[in-house]
Parts: C-alpha cells; structure tokens; sequence
C-alpha cells in the first residue's frame, strides 16, 4: 500500500498546475464552509458565555411588541401583584427610551435606561453586565448615570464626568464592563426615579426581570393576564431563551453548510472531469503495469488515492483560506463595534472537514477508477 501512495504522490506532483486548479475548486466550498461554521460557532459561544452564570431561576417578562413595532408597558401594580407570588424571590424593573444626550459639545441619540438600585445584583454571574470602573447605584443616588463602554471609550470620560441627557446634567459614577456589540455598550444607565422625572412618565415598566425559586411561567402569565385582561406579553426563562437561540444558530449553519455544499460539489465534478482525463493520458501506463503484474484492484486504488489525495489538498488549503477569512470578519464586525463575534475552530471541524474532503475525492473518482480498473492490457498498450 505505501509503494502505492508513493506512486500517487508523485501522479499529483508530476501535473502540478491541472492539480491546483482542480483542488481550487474544491478549497473554495472548504473554505465557504470553514468560515461560515467557524463565525457561527463563536456566535454560539459568545451567547453561551453571555448567559453564564445567570443561572435558570431568572425570568424575562416582557410585552409584545404592537403596531408599529411600539410595545405596551406594565404598571407599579402588576409589577407588585408578581411579586406577591410564593415563588418570586424579587422581582426588578426598567424602563428606557431614546434621548438626545450631549458630551462635551458633542450631540448624539442613545437609549437611556431606567433601572432600581438592586438592579444589577440580579446578573451577578454576567461578566460583561458589571461595573467595571467606579461604582453602581446606591440608595439615594440622584442625578447620576453609569455609562456604557464605549461611550467612555469615545469620549475618554468616566467617575466624576458630567453629561447632558435631554437639557439636564447628570455625574458618571461608573462606566460598564464591555459587552462586545455597540448597541448595548453605547446605553446609559440611571435610576428610575430620575429616569420618570426627565421622561414624565409615571411609574411605567418595559420589562422585569425576576429571580425565582422555581421557574413557573404559567402562573405569571396567569397573574398578568387577570390584570391586564388579555396576553400582550410573553415571559421567558434564560433556559428557554438560550434554546431559541441555539436552535436559530443551528438552522443558519444548516442553511450555510448547504450553500457551501454547492461549491464542494462544483469541485467534485472538477475533480472527476481530471481523473477521466488522467485515465485517457494514462492508458498505456495502465497497460504496462497490467503487462507486469498489476490487479485491477492496484488500478482501482491508485486512482482512487490519487482523487482522494486531491480533494484532501483542496481541503487543507479550504481550511486555511477559511480561518483567514473568518478572521477577517471578526476584525471587520470589531471595527463595527461588535467585538464578542470571534471565529471558533474546533479540532472536530478540522477533523469532519478533512474527511469529509477526501471522501469527496473518492467518491469522485469512483467512475473513472472503475473505467481505469478494467482496460484491458492489449487494448491499453495499443492506445495511441
């Protein structure tokens, strides 16, 4: 068997250029695929590490987005009434809108988020949901705002800084961990009460978050829909938002991996068009090694190595073209202010993907193989 691959290595090398445009064909759909898995698993990842250490005794109650993409809000009286129930430990609330905010001369909209004093204490086990410099709110804190990362990035302010949100002047006392997309770390954070004086809302909530001793969705749908007199709402635990989004990314790499397929099945045909090819340029090689004792299972294999041993070429360079470009993209979506999308290469991608390459091969070359494997040796030798 090694004096074998020792001939098809040296089929390969001995045809250089037709080799590298053959395995091209099959390292581009290598590469499609490569990147687009690699970027969607460090999608995965980043979810994951953003909802560790939450923990499943958190639910997400929320209303339904209406007309218009405007949602409802929830009152001081339901926000009580769900407190109430015997497996609610606490329960916090927010509220939030676009505001005109002024830095230094500078105007620009941002959301403003309105938040209780305990607010945070509820995602403690979040790494990127801290505090990372100054403090949080106490109780008694007015006029005082903790910005977002990159808002202190930006405009190179933290503890002690003024700004100007809608006409009035708050201080910095804390600036946020990173969150890794510009969205979340371009908000700004205040205590409720002075969010209510400077928007005159009164006592209104967008969303609660609730820590509770078991997750027990249907009875606060129950609760809320009494109140409320009908289900505007949904309430989600950690555990089931984390589901749905795994299940979204899992339908995006499917969706990725079949239109990458298209192109590692353009390279097949390249593949097999070069093998029939190599039979024809062969026939008198063929000839002689059945002349001198040669099987046509030696045929067999050797033309199906050397198909294999080509898509297997294409499939390695694939997976480097496709590191390269996944990392290109993470660079790009950094300089857009997402810096938590980071490609993820596992040693079982690189695994599937080799095999997967030079099954490709084989299976490519099956048909000229077999073609190769029965010529006869007279036929052969007198092929001109």
């Amino acid at each position: 068997m090694l004096r074998l691959v020792n001939l098809v290595l040296k089929f390969v090398a001995h045809r250089r250029l037709r080799s590298f445009l053959t395995t091209l064909g099959i390292a581009i759909g290598v590469a499609l695929v490569v990147s687009l898995v690699s970027i969607n698993q460090g999608m995965l990842s980043y979810v994951e590490e953003s909802f560790e250490g939450i923990g499943s005794d958190l639910v997400t109650i929320m209303p339904d987005l209406g007309p218009g993409m405007a949602s409802t809000s929830f009152s001081e009286e339901e926000k009580k009434a769900i407190d109430r129930l015997y497996f609610v430990k606490e329960i916090q609330g927010m509220d939030g809108a676009m505001l005109e905010v002024q830095i230094r001369g500078e105007e620009f909209t941002t959301f403003i988020i309105g938040i209780e004093e305990d607010f945070m204490k509820l995602f403690g086990g979040m790494e990127n949901f801290e505090v990372e410099r100054g403090r949080g709110f106490v109780s008694g804190d007015t006029r005082k705002v903790v910005i977002g990362y990159l808002i202190a990035e930006d405009y190179n302010i933290g503890s002690g800084s003024q700004i100007t949100i809608e006409g009035e002047t708050y201080r910095v006392i804390g600036v946020m961990s990173q969150v890794g997309n510009s969205g979340d770390d371009s908000q700004i954070y205040m205590l409720l009460d002075d969010f209510w004086d400077l928007t005159g809302r009164d006592s209104t909530y967008m969303m609660f978050y609730a820590k509770v001793i078991e997750p027990k969705v249907e009875e606060i749908e129950e609760t809320l829909e009494r109140l409320r007199g009908r289900e505007d709402f949904t309430v989600t635990t950690m555990e089931n938002l984390l589901e749905t989004v795994n299940s979204v990314l899992g339908v995006l790499t499917a969706v990725f991996i079949a239109v990458a397929s298209i192109s590692i099945l353009v390279g097949a045909v390249g593949v097999a068009n070069t093998m029939y090819m190599a039979v024809i340029e062969r026939t008198r090689e063929i000839g002689v090694m059945k002349a001198v004792g040669a099987s046509e299972r030696d045929i067999l294999i050797i033309f199906l190595l050397e198909s294999g041993f080509l898509s297997l070429i294409g499939g390695f360079a694939g997976m480097l073209l496709g590191f390269a470009l996944s990392s290109l993209l993470s660079v790009g979506a950094a300089q857009a202010g997402f810096t938590g999308l980071k490609p993820v290469v596992g040693t079982d991608l690189i695994v599937s993907t080799a095999l997967v390459s030079f099954l490709v091969g084989v299976v490519s070359g099956v048909f000229p193989a077999r073609q190769a494997s029965r010529l006869q040796p007279v036929d052969a030798l007198s092929y001109e």
